[in-house]
Parts: C-alpha cells; sequence; structure tokens
C-alpha cells in the first residue's frame, strides 16, 4: 500500500470513529472510543504489514476475522474492552499460523467455554501443538486418528484437570493443616509403600519365571494375576471380610488365639492393597524381563554364575526400568484404592476413605480440597516415575529393528 491510500484510510477511520461521537446514543464512551481507535490503527499497520505481497484471499481472511470477533464480543457479548484486548492479539499474530491456532482457541476457550476456560484451554492448546509438530510426519488419515484420541482423552481427564484448577493454593493448604487430613495421608503413603514392598517380593521372582519358563498351567496362572483388576471393588471387599473378619473363622482363630486382628487394622488395609496392586507390578514386570535378551543371560551362565547371580547381575538390573514403572503403578493403584478399604478395613482411615466421608457430610464443596490434595501425591508419584525413569544407570532399550 502506498503512503498516499495509506493517510486517506488512516483520515476515514478517523472520521468514522469522530462520526461516532456525534452519535446520538452514541454506543461507545469518548474514552473507549478513543481506545478503539487506537486498536484499529494497529490493525491497520499489522495487515498493511502482514498482508504485503499476499493474495486478495488473505485479506478477505483477516476482514472475516476481524468481523467475527467484532459481532461475537460485542454484539453477542458486549464486552467492548475485550474486543480492544482480543483484537490487538488478533492482528499481532496474524501472520504465523501457529500463534493464529492457539490465539483462536483462547478466544474460543476464554469466551465461550465460561466458565470452564482455563481447564479447556490447557487440554486444546496442547492438543493443536501436537497435531501442528507431527503435520509434516503423518498422514491425514493418521492426523485424524490423533486429534480423535486426543480429544477423548482430554474428554475423560477433564474432570480431574477441572477439580485440579479449582481451589486455591491457600485452600490447599488450610485442608493440609487439619490433623485428620494429615494423618489421612500418611496413613494412606506408608501402608501404599509397604503394599508395594510386599507384592515387589514375591511378585518380581514369579515376573521372572513367568517371562524365562514354561511350565504346566503357565497360562492359567497369567490369567489369575488379571483377576484382581476384574473383581469389583466390592466383591474383594466381602470376599476379605468373610476370610478375615471378625465372625470369619479364620479371621476368629488369628484375634483368639494371636490377638492379631486383619479388619479395620493397617495389616487389613496392606492385603487389600496389596490385593488391587499386584497385577499392575506383575505384568508390567513380566514385559520387563521378556525384553531382556536371552542370549545375555546364557552369556552369564557360560561365564560360571549360577541363575541367581545372573538374575541379580543381569536379568534384574537391564528390566529395572519396567519394574519401576510397575511398582509406581502399584503403589498409585494401591493408594487410591477406596472400595476394598472401606468394606474390609475402614480404620485407621487412609484418604480415599477420608475424602468420601467428607462428602458425605458436607459434600463437594468440602471434599473438593482433600481429593485435590490427593491428586497431587498421584501425579507426584508419576512424576518421579518419569524421573526416575532417566536416571536409572541399567536400562535396556531395545534396538530399533533396520
Amino acid at each position: 500500500m502506498k503512503p498516499l491510500p495509506r493517510v486517506l484510510v488512516v483520515l476515514a477511520l478517523a472520521a468514522v470513529h469522530v462520526g461516532l461521537g456525534f452519535v446520538p446514543g452514541a454506543p461507545l464512551s469518548p474514552a473507549m472510543n478513543l481506545v478503539l481507535f487506537a486498536a484499529n490503527l494497529y490493525t491497520l499497520y499489522c495487515a498493511a504489514t502482514v498482508l504485503e505481497g499476499k493474495s486478495g484471499l488473505w485479506a478477505v481472511g483477516f476482514a472475516a476475522g476481524y468481523v467475527a470477533l467484532f459481532f461475537l464480543t460485542v454484539v453477542l457479548l458486549d464486552k467492548k474492552p475485550l474486543f480492544v484486548l482480543l483484537l490487538v492479539a488478533y492482528a499481532s499474530v496474524f501472520g504465523s499460523r501457529p500463534l493464529l491456532g492457539l490465539w483462536a482457541i483462547f478466544v474460543l476457550c476464554f469466551v465461550v467455554f465460561q466458565p470452564y476456560a482455563f481447564e479447556t484451554f490447557i487440554p486444546l492448546a496442547f492438543i493443536a501443538v501436537v497435531l501442528w509438530r507431527t503435520r509434516k510426519e503423518a498422514s491425514r488419515f493418521a492426523l485424524i486418528c490423533l486429534a480423535a484420541g486426543l480429544l477423548g482423552l482430554a474428554t475423560v481427564l477433564f474432570p480431574l484437570l477441572h477439580m485440579g484448577l479449582s481451589d486455591s493454593v491457600m485452600t490447599l493448604w488450610r485442608a493440609l493443616g487439619r490433623d485428620d487430613v494429615r494423618e489421612a495421608l500418611l496413613n494412606s503413603l506408608l501402608t501404599s509403600t509397604v503394599a508395594t514392598l510386599l507384592v515387589a517380593a514375591w511378585g518380581v521372582p514369579l515376573a521372572w519365571a513367568l517371562a524365562r519358563h514354561r511350565f504346566p498351567g503357565k497360562g492359567v496362572v497369567e490369567s489369575l494375576i488379571d483377576l484382581p483388576i476384574l473383581v469389583p471393588q466390592s466383591v474383594a471387599g466381602v470376599a476379605l471380610v468373610a476370610l478375615l473378619g471378625p465372625g470369619a473363622p479364620l479371621g476368629g482363630l488369628l484375634e483368639s488365639r494371636f490377638g492379631l486382628r486383619i479388619s479395620g487394622s493397617y495389616l487389613g488395609v496392606v492385603i487389600a492393597q496389596v490385593f488391587v496392586g499386584a497385577p499392575f507390578l506383575v505384568k508390567t514386570a513380566v514385559s520387563g524381563f521378556e525384553a531382556v535378551p536371552v542370549q545375555l543371560e546364557l552369556a552369564s551362565r557360560s561365564l560360571g554364575f549360577g541363575s541367581a547371580a545372573t538374575f541379580w547381575r543381569i536379568s534384574l538390573p537391564l528390566a529395572s526400568r519396567s519394574l519401576l514403572i510397575g511398582a509406581s503403578l502399584a503403589w498409585a493403584r494401591a493408594i487410591s484404592e477406596f472400595g476394598c478399604i472401606i468394606l474390609f478395613a475402614s480404620s485407621p482411615t487412609t484418604a480415599p476413605v477420608l475424602v468420601h466421608t467428607e462428602f458425605l457430610r458436607g459434600g463437594a464443596a468440602d471434599s473438593r480440597p482433600l481429593a485435590t490434595l490427593l491428586l497431587v501425591v498421584c501425579l507426584w508419584a508419576f512424576l518421579m516415575l518419569q524421573l526416575g525413569q532417566t536416571m536409572l544407570p541399567f536400562a535396556w532399550r531395545r534396538r530399533e529393528a533396520p
């Protein structure tokens, strides 16, 4: 655009805004009119810079975006200051497609999806960035599948994201200051850690045996490992009560002869957590041991090391990453267990049981900070899992096939 036409456009824009100031019942105050005039000047400058040398379709697209933004924020929502802010951002990012896409997502979330703006913007922006980064490496069908899958995953996880962003840090800190909350969290941390260690004590050797040997009934054993995942939590709780509860023969015998009360004790909580967490560690450990090349174990045996020494020196270190993942999954499953524990060992109180109690007492408003704290603990375990995988010195990686 030549200098003279630019001057004429600016003068025409100024005349429009001056005319708006003299219209009876003017929709804009003088201050707002001046601010909008400055924003429109900046928009014209950006348009002249970005659209220089572009086809007419670019200009049409720029104008269409301006009109759509005006209709959405001024006509429908009657939020003129918001229109000015979004207009400046729109003119600034129009020359960059990735930034323009994020801007469009921002407008969609913070204007249309209120009051869930921020928690909606985070997953949608992440999906947009992932698709943009992979657009050259994947086919259109693959991008569609990836987008649909990520949207589905975001929908599934959206309640957790919304809950995690609902309470302020001060609210969570006040909740953590309660004695019963700290006690419940410590009980959950302690019992889930003990349960994970117990599962690892017998689950890791079992996983190695399943990965390296064939024996009669192996398929049955592999199916039985998955059984705690398939059984409803309430069924597992009733089964434990029927076996180890105060009125059960075995539970009564242990309490009368040895003074060992299982139901309603720390031991009962650990037993319930072992039941629900075991499949996650064992199945992951089996996959880890299967990924260790048998040739390395045979080489160790040929050098004079026995089966036990080979297991400790070769198999276990090389499968350490999978073992860590399995232990973390088992720990996270154990600390989040509720249905089985509340039927079999509701005392001492664990964090999930306390969340349920607070929900019955005060509803979602009272129980949400406690649920958020428990979510933070689980996310902390997830972060430690990711960090631990990168720090393990003996993590075996499969070589990609040529």
